[in-house]
């Protein structure tokens, strides 16, 4: 499924714009190995039936060229769950980054963010994780097969991602001893956000998240993340805060809207180029029905300057939510639930930027039944006065 080989496999995408080390100083002093050392070449990653502690592997679902995931069935509990395996464990870089993320997640329950269940070694020498396992499609599959989302389907997908980014950004952490408040997903993209076959969002992937404290500067000109949704300051390797993956989130908004790129440039110079200027074709250029506020929202989660941007992914949910009100009358879950039953034809929740027509239909039987209920009164004064 293509959500397995997008999300799980790449375990932290990585950029790389010169030859230097990986992490940058400010990033290692937090980060620690605990994996044992392996020769690559004498790696065996599991197949169909083999076992890994209490799961049986079901299926293999996705394979990459950092890691393999897995369909099991945990036999104990009688649950499906997911195992990613670290396929080229002898490197220490995608060790740290894997363990990271595996301690960042098990200190995160939210219902928008996928959980991990356990960590441990296959065959005491590969990592994996054994996570929750996700039936559903990515935002990038969606797009592959709709083009563009409905605005409420898209702007509902964006109020839950903010409340999981929130949550994120404000959550104190504990890691390797020291505590610190907030985190940065740094890789916010279609591809990291799911909905599932019931409609519940989940954000995943926190492989190259980094607690909030922590200077993310980097050395080199490196760069971590993907490079079509990172923020200005975030591609330049600059210090980045929260409001870096509300600018990345608001790109995934824009073409979730649009069904476009906002920023769809091939090279690395051209990229920098155009993000430097906030250059991008605006919302209202699109054969689109978006109201002008919420091409203003678009415009303000991608402002080129942080300050301008939503101070929290709280204040851009509220004004996500602003917006949804005015496209559809549905709760959020009924909007998803009945996007992700039937998706092909989204029953009632077609944006039309003009009345909602059940609440006309509604208006038009009301008055209806007071017209049969006047005329049912008339006809029976009318028969009482002829017994008279």
């Amino acid at each position: 499924m293509y959500f397995f080989r997008t999300i799980f496999l790449p375990l932290f995408q990585a950029v790389i714009m010169s030859d230097d080390a990986l992490h940058s100083k400010q990033d290692r002093h937090f980060i620690r190995n605990d994996a044992p050392q392996i020769n690559p070449y004498q790696i065996r990653m599991p197949k169909v039936d083999d076992r890994i502690g209490p799961n049986r592997i079901v299926q293999i679902v996705g394979e990459g060229g950092m890691a393999d995931v897995f369909k099991v069935w945990h036999e104990g509990l009688e649950v499906t769950r997911a195992l990613k395996i670290l396929k080229n464990s002898s490197d220490k870089e995608l060790r740290e980054r894997f363990f990271t993320e595996a301690k960042i997640l098990a200190d995160i329950h939210h219902p928008n963010i996928i959980e991990i269940h356990n960590i441990g070694y296959w065959e005491q020498r590969v990592p994996f994780l054994e996570m929750e396992y996700i039936d559903g499609l990515s935002i990038r599959e969606l797009l592959t097969k709709y083009g563009k989302l409905p605005s409420p389907v898209a702007l509902t997908i964006t109020y839950f991602v903010c409340q999981a980014l929130y949550y994120a950004h404000t959550k104190d952490y504990t890691l390797y001893g020291k505590v610190y408040h907030g985190l940065i997903h740094r890789d916010i993209k279609p591809d990291n956000i799911i909905l599932s076959k019931d409609g519940i969002v989940k954000l995943m992937d926190f492989g190259i998240a980094r607690p909030t404290e922590v200077s993310l500067h980097t050395i080199g000109g490196k760069v971590m993340g993907s490079l079509a949704y990172l923020s200005p300051e975030q591609l330049e390797g600059k210090d980045i805060d929260n409001r870096s993956d509300i600018f990345s989130l608001g790109s995934v908004l824009y073409e979730m809207l649009s069904g476009q790129r906002a920023f769809p440039q091939k090279t690395i110079s051209e990229l920098v180029r155009q993000k430097s200027h906030g250059d991008y074709l605006p919302l209202s250029s699109f054969d689109i029905a978006v109201p002008q506020s919420l091409v203003a929202l678009t415009d303000k989660a991608m402002a080129l300057d942080p300050q301008v941007r939503f101070a929290s992914a709280a204040d851009l949910g509220r004004a996500v939510y602003t917006e949804l009100r005015k496209t559809c009358d549905r709760s959020p879950s009924d909007i998803l639930y009945y996007f992700a039953k039937d998706g092909s034809s989204p029953p009632l929740i077609q944006a039309t930027g003009k009345k909602r027509p059940h609440k006309i239909i509604s208006i038009i039987l009301v008055l209806t039944g007071f017209l049969l209920l006047a005329a049912s009164a008339w006809g029976i004064c009318k028969f009482i006065g002829l017994l008279h």
